[in-house]
């Protein structure tokens, strides 16, 4: 199994990061994509990928912190990325779930982030909270749907629409919770070779562990739920998922 979107670099896994990668490793999750979502968690997120070979980096700004992003942080990026070639651009994208941010803000901070994947032919890591479709409508702006929706929460027809475009669609911890009946009506209706899994953690807890961090050994659980709604076996859900991200990043 791969991690497809995995914040690992969070501080809250300092104190034990080493051993929940173990086990992790130990339960057959060979791999973890790891996003920044600042310039300062860029360069964290750099000394752990030259740390673990199974750590692989991707740079961005995230939308939830424009307000701390700054101009010339998009060219600080495009640095980071042409030095260090990251496996994708991102996370980025827009978050129209939290009514207090700033839409045309997030917007001038995603767009040079897509043109930057453009220009250096990498998939973008995309942050669609509430905002599947201007996430989408952008892309088609730029005509560029080498990507992962992150954490997809959108309908079976938009996901229908979006995996047609090339556009591939990740799955998390939201989809262990039995009462997620809309999610599983999307993942139902989704080939599994457009999708990829995730656990975004340290965020995203399992509906049963409110309380706690989210791990990443909980990758496991994603496997073994979507497996189920899929009615294929949990081999042929990870050989094809596992399949789909190490496409979709080069790794």
């Amino acid at each position: 199994m791969i991690d497809s979107h995995i914040h690992i670099d969070d501080k809250r896994f300092d104190t034990d990061r080493d051993e929940l990668l173990s086990q992790a490793r130990q339960a057959g999750i060979s791999g973890f994509v790891v996003p920044a979502v600042t310039i300062d968690s860029c360069a964290k997120v750099l000394d752990l990928a030259n740390t673990h070979r199974d750590i692989f980096p991707a740079y961005g700004l995230h939308p939830y912190f424009y307000e701390q992003h700054q101009q010339a942080d998009l060219e600080t990026l495009r640095d980071f990325i042409v030095t260090h070639k990251p496996v994708a651009v991102g996370e980025c994208g827009l978050d129209y779930y939290h009514n207090d941010l700033d839409k045309t803000r997030q917007q001038a901070i995603f767009e040079p982030q897509v043109e930057l994947a453009k220009i250096y032919n990498l998939p973008l890591i995309l942050h669609v909270n509430g905002a599947v479709q201007a996430v989408f409508e952008t892309l088609k702006k730029y005509d560029y749907f080498k990507a992962v929706m992150h954490s997809f929460n959108g309908s079976v027809e938009q996901a229908a629409e979006i995996t047609e475009a090339g556009v591939i669609l990740g799955f998390g911890t939201a989809v262990v919770n039995p009462k997620a009946h809309k999610l599983h009506r999307v993942i139902k209706s989704v080939a599994i070779n457009h999708m990829v899994v995730e656990t975004d953690a340290p965020d995203q807890a399992i509906y049963d562990q409110r309380d706690q961090r989210n791990l990443p050994i909980c990758l496991t659980r994603v496997v073994n739920t979507i497996a189920h709604l899929k009615s294929i076996s949990i081999e042929q859900m990870v050989q094809v998922t596992t399949g789909n991200c190490r496409r979709i990043f080069s790794l």
